[in-house]
């Protein structure tokens, strides 16, 4: 018979606080600390950031007019597109990638991988989780494909 983890009973030594602690992890322990010192937590980091950017604003403006390619070079806009806005591109590849990802990734949760959508629903399921697939993880057998060829094709024949 399995115990309940959430039943048992504490130790009395205090040794429970820091074994709650790693076992929810540290989102949950920063989940429970009150709001107020969370936001003025939040807003003392801000306040200390602006205020080293405001001491040393000479330098990090120049960087970031060199970088974005504000500074008039050889033209008004020729350091932009030269600079920093040919990443723009590139930008959109990665972000075109990864929505693709997103779109066509197994619909199991945890599961990275690619899949393909899983016939009469609305799941995609990679080879490991597809319900039609039987073997190894990306290996089919002949006999696999010729058996899920003649099911669609009764199927195709009923409809």
């Amino acid at each position: 018979m399995s115990q309940n983890p959430a039943s048992a009973t504490p130790p009395a030594d205090g040794a429970a606080d820091e074994t709650d602690v790693e076992k929810t992890g540290l989102f949950d322990s920063l989940n429970a600390l009150p709001r107020s010192l969370k936001v003025g937590t939040t807003i003392v980091i801000i306040v200390a950031l602006a205020t080293i950017f405001a001491i040393s604003r000479d330098f990090y403006f120049h960087w970031f007019e060199v970088h974005t390619g504000t500074i008039n070079e050889t033209g008004t806009y020729y350091a932009f597109w030269s600079g920093f806005g040919s990443d723009i591109g590139e930008a959109t590849i990665v972000v075109g990638i990864a929505a693709a990802w997103r779109h066509h990734n197994c619909h199991v949760k945890g599961c990275p991988r690619i899949g393909r959508p899983v016939p009469s629903t609305p799941y995609i399921a990679c080879p490991k989780h597809h319900p039609a697939h039987e073997g190894a993880k990306r290996s089919v057998s002949i006999e696999t494909i010729i058996k899920a060829h003649q099911e669609a094709k009764k199927e195709n024949k009923r409809s």
